[in-house]
């Protein structure tokens, strides 16, 4: 199967494999995100200031994370906030 956009071929379905968050994990402050693709995204949180939510969080709320069905993020239904996959990617392949 392919797709078409305005009339242009795209790669078939089959080709396009995208990653996805396969697990979490937490290491003191340090919350490692585990890839379909057997890479780790690992984040110092005290070194963001946009995870302070998720620092300061009890290590139960930490723990009561949900992979969205996408797989692209981490939400915390009890902390009403999440993680995408993407703008890390994006900001680990910069440095």
């Amino acid at each position: 199967m392919s797709y078409s956009t305005y009339g242009t071929n795209t790669l078939p379905a089959e080709a396009v494999k995208l990653v996805q968050i396969a697990s979490v994990v937490f290491a003191g402050d340090t919350l490692m995100l585990r890839l379909s693709d057997g890479r780790i995204v690992q984040l110092e949180m005290h070194q963001h200031a946009w995870l302070r939510w998720l620092l300061q969080a009890t290590p139960e709320q930490r723990n009561d994370w949900e992979i969205v069905p996408s797989g692209g993020g981490v939400w915390w239904p009890n902390l009403d906030d999440g993680v995408e996959l993407q703008p890390l990617l994006d900001m680990h392949s910069l440095s």
